[in-house]
C-alpha cells in the first residue's frame, strides 16, 4: 500500500538539479500521521514528521533553513489551522533537523539530553562562512582545497543560513519519553550515540508509524559521525523490532523492511571491508576509496545510493573507535579536514549523485 500524496511545491528538479525519484510534499500515512518528504534525500533534503492529535499537533524535526520550514508549514496549513503545532521533537542535533526551532521557540521542544549538549557544536555562521568562502577556495589547487571549496559551495547552495538563530530544545530526557497528546500515544526513544551523540526515533504505535531520524537513510549513503558501530546497528534493529507499517527515514523515500535491512547490510559490509584495511595500516580515506572502487561494492545495491563518498567520514569514525590516532586538529577543524578528504574522493566518483558536488 502506497502513502497518499496530498500536496507539495511541484518542483521539476530537486534542490541539487537532479530528477526527483519521488514527489516532494506532504504524505498521509495513518489516520492522522503525515510526512513531509524531500527528494532525493541529499544534504538538507530532510524529511519532517507531523502528527495530528485532534486539536494539537506534534512536529518531528525542523529544516536546515527557515525558508524551507515555512514552505512546509504553508502546505500543511489546513492541518495546522485545526491542530496548531504545540510540541516539537528533534531527533538529533544536525542542523538540517533542528535549525528552524526558532519558529517554535514558545513551544515545548523535546530532545535527548545528549542532543541538547551537542546542539551548539556546529553553528550557522560556520556554514555561512563555508558557503561564501568556498567560492574563493575553488581557486586554490593545493591539498584538495579547490575540490573542498566546490563541494561545500555546491552542497550548501540551496540554503540560507543567514537568519538562523540556534534555539535549543527546552525539555531533555534520557532513555525514553512517552507523550499522550489528546489521546494519541507517542514514544520518543533514545537510540544514540550512533549517527550523532543524541539520536532518537519517534513511534506512534496506534498508527504503526515510526519517524527514524538519521539512523536511517534510504537510497542515500548513511553517515556515522559519532558511533560506535555497535550502537548504530542496535538502534536500527530496535527500529526493525517495531514492525511499523510506515517508516520515515531522516532522508530518502519511505522505507520498506527490505530497505531497512539493506542499511544494516551496508554497515556490516563497510565494517568488514574497512577493518581489513585498518589492519594493513591504510589511511581511512585511502581505504574508503579502495572499497568504493572494489568489485564487491560496485556490484552491490550500495553503489546506486547518493553520496557514496560519505564512506570517508564513516571510515574515520570507525578507525577512531578502533583506536587510531587520526588528527591533532581540534574538534570542528578536524571535521572540516575529514570533509576536505571526502570532497577529494567525490571527485574520483564521477558517476555519483548529486552530480553538482563534483563539477557536473
Amino acid at each position: 500500500m502506497k502513502a497518499k500524496w496530498l500536496t507539495g511545491p511541484g518542483r521539476p528538479l530537486t534542490r541539487f538539479g537532479e530528477a526527483p525519484l519521488y514527489q516532494e510534499g506532504l504524505y498521509e500515512l495513518g489516520a492522522s500521521s503525515y510526512a513531509w518528504m524531500v527528494p532525493n534525500g541529499s544534504w538538507g533534503e530532510t524529511n519532517i514528521g507531523l502528527i495530528d492529535c485532534h486539536g494539537k499537533s506534534v512536529l518531528v524535526d525542523t529544516c536546515w533553513d527557515l525558508n524551507f520550514t515555512r514552505e512546509m508549514l504553508r502546505f500543511a496549513a489546513p492541518i495546522i489551522r485545526s491542530s496548531p503545532i504545540e510540541i516539537v521533537v528533534n531527533t538529533h542535533a544536525d542542523g538540517d533537523h533542528c535549525w528552524s526551532n526558532q519558529l517554535f521557540s514558545d513551544k515545548k521542544i523535546i530532545a535527548t539530553e545528549a542532543c541538547i549538549a551537542q546542539m551548539h557544536q556546529h553553528k550557522p555562521q560556520t556554514l555561512r562562512a563555508l558557503r561564501v568562502g568556498g567560492k574563493a577556495l575553488r581557486h586554490l589547487p593545493l591539498m584538495g582545497v579547490d575540490k573542498f571549496g566546490h563541494y561545500m559551495t555546491s552542497m550548501f547552495s540551496p540554503y540560507d543560513f543567514g537568519p538562523v538563530t540556534l534555539t535549543e530544545p527546552n525539555f531533555g530526557f534520557t532513555g525514553s519519553h512517552e507523550l499522550c497528546v489528546n489521546g494519541v500515544d507517542i514514544i520518543v526513544t533514545e537510540v544514540g550515540p550512533g549517527h550523532t551523540d543524541g539520536d532518537a526515533m519517534v513511534h506512534v504505535p496506534d498508527q504503526s508509524v515510526v519517524y527514524a531520524g538519521d539512523i536511517l537513510f534510504i537510497g542515500v549513503t548513511p553517515v556515522m559521525w559519532a558511533g560506535p558501530f555497535e550502537n548504530l546497528v542496535t538502534g536500527i534493529k530496535k527500529l526493525q523490532s517495531l514492525k511499523a507499517k510506515w517508516i520515515v527515514p531522516g532522508h530518502g523515500p519511505l522505507a520498506s523492511a527490505k530497505q531497512v535491512q539493506q542499511v544494516l547490510d551496508y554497515w556490516h559490509f563497510v565494517f568488514d571491508e574497512l577493518y581489513v584495511r585498518f589492519q594493513q595500516d591504510q589511511e581511512p580515506d585511502v581505504a574508503a576509496l579502495e572499497v568504493l572502487h572494489s568489485n564487491a561494492f560496485q556490484e552491490s545495491v550500495f553503489a546506486t545510493w547518493d553520496s557514496p563518498e560519505r564512506l570517508v567520514t564513516n571510515a574515520y569514525t570507525l578507525y577512531r573507535h578502533w583506536g587510531a590516532d587520526l588528527s591533532s586538529l581540534p574538534g570542528p577543524l578536524s571535521v572540516m579536514d575529514v570533509l576536505r578528504r571526502q570532497a577529494k574522493v567525490a571527485f574520483e566518483l564521477p558517476y555519483a549523485c548529486p552530480k553538482c558536488m563534483h563539477g557536473f
